[in-house]
């Protein structure tokens, strides 16, 4: 999650393309936070507008059905993959921005070994910024004429080694891909890794995730959904460990930082209800969602993430979130390691949007 960086030059011409790119200044990740914490009195003054809808649900009742339910092997393989993954990223790549092309590169590399090891078709879609090769890396066979997509951005911010934001994503994103392999789904799956989504690039024509829904739509391709893993490994059960916008703490929403954040725009409201219910079935995380209008326009900080550029191409897309900076005290430093996570509420992830695939489109 992010805020407002410069401007790559060039233009990304879509699939296995490349263009010129221009070098800019260094963008600081402590006005990048500055930039993201503006979210908490947008968020308030709309809400006291009518402008967006909140509910909250526990995921209470229901229990997963894949992988099986009350065997502990499952989640301990889920939980040493996770680590395996969260270690790659986080500890021996560490801080993976445009600013440091060849740690970049290893965190594309390695999300392509993952998905070729688990047996999918990968393919990358390059382009360059800021004269760096780039490149999304995209598994599985996206059917034209109607799938579904999971991604999460392996870069990080300057300075950060990113456990969080956003290792925890594409861990949670290579777990749900392996257990999938032996899914037969209603609806074909893609899983993409995205690239450049941090400052400088966030907000520019040069995010991976802004190439790839470009000639999604160029290409009439009909994204069932989109879901973005941005954030999705700091859970606490602290009191007062979640920071809310102030209209809500008088409706007697919970201070406790123990839930996954739902965000979507008015067009995703089924995309939004169908994966609420799948997550309460399949995982014991409690739920926050939150619809916005217009794409999230009135309400900019809201669009801080892949998902974002779905919504501008007309996609259904849901960005899910442990909330970043309303709750994670590390988010954009050097503190933000993987010691901080929670590893058991990622494996509940995991079996959570392993039972929505499963599932969705019914």
């Amino acid at each position: 999650m992010k805020g407002v960086g410069g401007v790559c030059g060039g233009g990304p011409t879509g699939e296995d393309t490349c263009a010129t790119g221009t070098l800019l200044p260094r963008s600081s990740p402590q006005n990048t936070r500055s930039c993201a914490m503006a979210m908490k009195p947008a968020l308030i003054a709309a809400l006291g507008a009518g402008l967006c809808f909140w509910w909250w649900g526990a995921a209470v009742g229901g229990t997963p059905q894949l992988p099986p339910p009350g065997e502990a092997m499952y989640r301990e393989e889920i939980r040493a993959g996770l680590l395996k993954h969260l270690q790659y990223l986080s500890v021996e790549v560490g801080e993976r921005s445009i600013y440091r092309p060849q740690k970049l590169k290893a965190a594309e590399d390695y999300v392509a070994r993952e998905f070729s090891a688990l047996g999918y078709p990968v393919r990358r879609q390059g382009f360059i910024c800021q004269r760096v090769e780039v490149a999304n890396v995209i598994a599985g066979n996206p059917d034209p004429k109607g799938y579904y997509l999971l991604g999460a951005h392996f870069d990080t911010v300057s300075g950060s080694p990113g456990a969080d934001d956003n290792a925890s994503g594409v861990a949670v994103l290579l777990e749900v891909a392996r257990l999938s392999r032996g899914l037969a789904p209603p609806k074909p799956w893609a899983f993409v890794g995205f690239t450049t989504e941090e400052p400088p690039v966030f907000f520019t024509p040069y995010m991976g995730s802004r190439v790839y829904a470009r000639q999604a739509r160029k290409n009439r391709e009909n994204i069932l959904g989109m879901l973005c893993l941005e954030s999705v490994g700091y859970f606490r059960e602290d009191p007062d460990s979640q920071q809310i916008p102030l209209p809500l703490k008088f409706l007697g929403y919970s201070t406790t930082g123990n839930y996954l954040g739902l965000v979507g725009n008015g067009r995703s409201r089924p995309l939004l209800g169908e994966l609420e219910r799948a997550l309460k079935e399949g995982c014991r995380l409690p739920v926050a969602t939150l619809a916005v209008p217009l794409g999230g326009g009135l309400i900019p900080e809201t669009r801080l993430s892949d998902h974002a550029n779905f919504w501008d191409e007309g996609f259904q897309a849901v960005m899910l979130t442990d909330t970043a900076f309303l709750r994670n005290p590390n988010y954009h430093t050097p503190r933000d390691t993987m010691d901080t996570l929670d590893l058991e509420a990622m494996t509940e992830l995991v079996l959570g949007l392993t039972h929505f695939v499963s599932q969705a489109g019914k």
